[in-house]
């Protein structure tokens, strides 16, 4: 979970804690330059209080926290962060809306790539690569992002399997062969037809990715490798897949970009053939 949605989290937080997110959540900017003793006067408490307040809120101490607030709020596009469930409000201008919308997208990339473990991704890219299958798994959403993915491996002829139905997809995991590598696209891991698959994948000792959001979730603990993106939406509150959608697709297009380096002038080769 972001640090900023810690902060934003008001449960098992007392009045005084209460008090000190608030004001940081008022001036998020400032905050990362304040010594620690100025946080303290700005929000009528004391260093000591800063300090368990950091600690409670999963950093080391106030430079640290200090350090992930800096981090988070790195998008150069805006000096706000925009909320990824409802990113605009009734009354907003139709100019301050098409902002919002395009500061969010930088705004969800930025998050994610923070948390991303860069050896982690050329890992499983390289597994992806050197693998003479990639099976594909998803629905909704993230089916259509799959399918985005599927065109990318076919275009530099590799072998990607992808069935839009979900029984489908089912009776794909009983024939899937062994030297292929599974990727499995769910945001929030709750689907029960997802977990009747990796359960399934998981049970034939198959390699599985898992690209997913939060990281408690039913599909973790039958994944190989799980790439967590940042952890934004909310599924009931959410106006519609706009965080979700462009953090996956992110590290999608980081695994492509990867694969492509591994062989670089084949597959520029194939691509420049492919536009004769």
């Amino acid at each position: 979970m972001l640090l900023i949605h810690k902060i934003q989290n008001f449960d098992n937080l007392s009045e005084t804690e209460i008090k000190i997110s608030e004001y940081i959540l008022t001036h998020q900017r400032e905050v990362s330059s304040l010594t620690i003793q100025e946080l303290a006067n700005a929000t009528f408490t004391s260093p000591a209080t800063i300090t368990r307040y950091c600690r409670k809120m999963g950093t080391e101490g106030f430079s640290d926290f200090k350090l992930r607030i800096a981090r988070e709020l790195s998008s150069h596009f805006s000096d706000k962060r925009i909320h990824d469930d409802v990113p605009f409000v009734k009354d907003e201008s139709e100019s301050q809306i098409l902002e919002n919308i395009l500061a969010l997208n930088f705004q969800s990339m930025q998050d994610t790539y923070n948390i991303l473990d860069q050896k982690q991704l050329s890992r499983v890219a390289r597994k992806i690569h050197e693998a003479p299958h990639t099976y594909l798994y998803g629905t909704g959403q993230s089916l259509i992002l799959c399918q985005d993915f599927q065109y990318k491996l076919f275009r530099i002829e590799k072998d990607c399997n992808l069935e839009s139905m979900v029984g489908f997809q089912y009776m794909k995991t009983l024939t899937q062969p062994q030297d292929s590598v599974t990727i499995m696209v769910s945001y929030y891991g709750v689907s029960r037809s997802n977990l009747a698959l990796i359960q399934s994948l998981r049970a034939r000792g198959l390699y599985i990715v898992l690209i997913t959001g939060p990281k408690d979730n039913p599909l973790v603990e039958y994944a190989d490798e799980v790439i967590h993106v940042a952890p934004q939406e909310t599924l009931i509150r959410k106006m519609a897949s706009f965080s979700s959608r462009t953090s996956i697709q992110l590290v999608l297009d980081l695994l492509y970009a990867l694969i492509f380096s591994f062989d670089y002038e084949r597959y520029q080769k194939l691509i420049e053939e492919e536009n004769m």
